[in-house]
């Protein structure tokens, strides 16, 4: 019988050198191992894309091609596939990682897993998203980090993605040009509340500090005429007030601009002093909200309140997330800024605190990628922006001019994508926590 090469060997090829040209492609070095493989077709070192180093960082590659047809319970999402239990047996004695790619030479489609990476209870089992786990050039960053031995100390990966843009998480505040200072029959705001609130409906969006009283807007048109001494109010340049060196000032500053703030947001955001933190208010018990904003060319939608029932127990209460964040005011030579620290509140309905939101929050934390702490940012941002751009109605103005402005910083361009490794899941529990999100959200974080 004269020797053939079967159609399975040309497609194994094929297939093979697909995938090697993916991984050159991606400045990666692929080394394709001879007739004596046994599970493993290939190995990647990975590049340093800058200097063109090689980093020692190796993992194992086994390719699995296939003409056509569906995966196992294939959608236009996602698909599943049955390792062979020989090879993970194999694979799971290897002192390096191993990762399967799938090839369809019909579709020209590459997948990529970490041969380790499967459902739970079902080790044999991997659940391939189209969009997450697709080999191309975008997933550089997390191949390159199953290379890291989380044992050792120091070890570092360097960016294996081109240049992003980053957003600052950093608005410039444009101040009023005039603030009011008075002096005050009280030493302190404390003493002086019990007295404002004998006149009328009171605003809170002033400071006293040692008998002196500051406010952008002018205490004698409101019930604060009864905190202050009529005959000394004034009207002065803001910058003489918030650009000068003197320390009670500058602090007087920051708490005058915080409770401005809270004034301006009040349609959208309740304030608690205790925490320092800002939250999206919700506007009925056990009952999610959504806020739509403009995301680079396109709008979003953020569901920044979150009702989340007790699926173990429907009898019991579940538990409310609320968007939420902390804005710090400082000052950079002769400007404001305001920094914003995105996190989140919980609360039993939507308005009583919950009891114990440290194990909540922090598991939600390990559940944040990059592009969902961007998207928080962009929309914190979005948020500010609109409060300073209202001429009448739900923010306060000042002869049709908002109160206080925020203005969006330049976009930065980084010579180097940061590594979506670093925002890699840690808790065990990270999988069933963003499945619920999805669900819930409908996959907006």
């Amino acid at each position: 019988m004269s020797k053939h090469v079967t159609d399975s060997q040309i497609l194994g090829e094929l297939g093979e050198t697909a995938v090697k040209k993916i991984v050159l492609e991606t400045g990666f070095i692929y080394e394709q191992r001879g007739r004596l493989e046994a599970g493993v077709d290939g190995l990647i070192e990975l590049r340093d894309p800058k200097s063109g180093a090689p980093l020692g960082k190796l993992l194992a590659v086994q390719v699995k091609s296939t003409a056509s047809g569906k995966y196992l319970r294939e959608t236009d999402r996602q698909f599943e596939y049955l390792l062979k239990p020989d090879d993970l047996a194999l694979w799971r004695q290897s002192n390096i990682p191993v990762i399967i790619v799938l090839w369809r030479q019909s579709d020209g489609s590459a997948y990529w897993k970490d041969v380790t990476d499967s459902l739970r209870g079902e080790e044999r089992r991997l659940r391939f998203d189209k969009e997450a786990d697709r080999f191309d050039s975008s997933c550089v960053d997390r191949v390159g980090s199953l290379t890291i031995d989380r044992r050792t100390p120091g070890v570092f990966v360097p960016p294996l993605n081109r240049g992003e843009d980053a957003i600052i998480n950093m608005m410039r505040v444009r101040l009023p040009d005039e603030i009011f200072l008075s002096s005050s029959p009280f030493g302190s705001r404390r003493d002086a509340i019990p007295e404002l609130h004998k006149h009328g409906s009171p605003r809170y969006d002033w400071v006293i500090r040692n008998r002196r009283f500051a406010s952008f807007f002018d205490p004698r048109d409101y019930p604060t005429k009864s905190i202050v001494d009529i005959d000394q109010v004034e009207a002065v340049d803001t910058a003489l007030f918030a650009m000068n060196d003197d320390l009670d000032d500058r602090n007087d500053t920051i708490d005058l601009l915080r409770r401005t703030l809270e004034r301006q947001v009040v349609s959208e955001l309740a304030f608690l002093p205790k925490d320092r933190l800002f939250h999206f208010i919700a506007m009925a018990q056990n009952k999610s909200r959504s806020y739509r904003y403009e995301a680079n060319v396109k709008d979003a939608s953020a569901k920044v309140v979150s009702y989340y029932p007790n699926k173990k127990k429907p009898d019991s209460p579940g538990y409310v997330r609320h968007h939420a964040a902390s804005f710090r005011f400082e000052r950079l030579g002769n400007e404001w800024f305001i920094v914003i620290d995105p996190t989140f509140y919980f609360t039993r309905n939507g308005f009583q605190p919950y009891r114990y939101p440290e194990a909540l929050l922090a598991g939600k934390k390990r559940l944040e990628r990059n592009a969902a702490v961007r998207g928080q940012i962009i929309m914190w941002q979005h948020l500010l922006a609109e409060s300073g751009s209202k001429e009448q109605g739900l923010f306060d103005t000042i002869n049709n001019v908002p109160v206080l402005q925020f203005e969006h910083l330049p976009v930065l361009t980084l010579s180097q994508a940061v590594p979506e490794s670093s925002w890699t899941r840690t808790d065990p529990r990270a999988k069933d926590m963003q499945a619920a999100d999805l669900f819930e959200e409908g996959g907006i974080s």
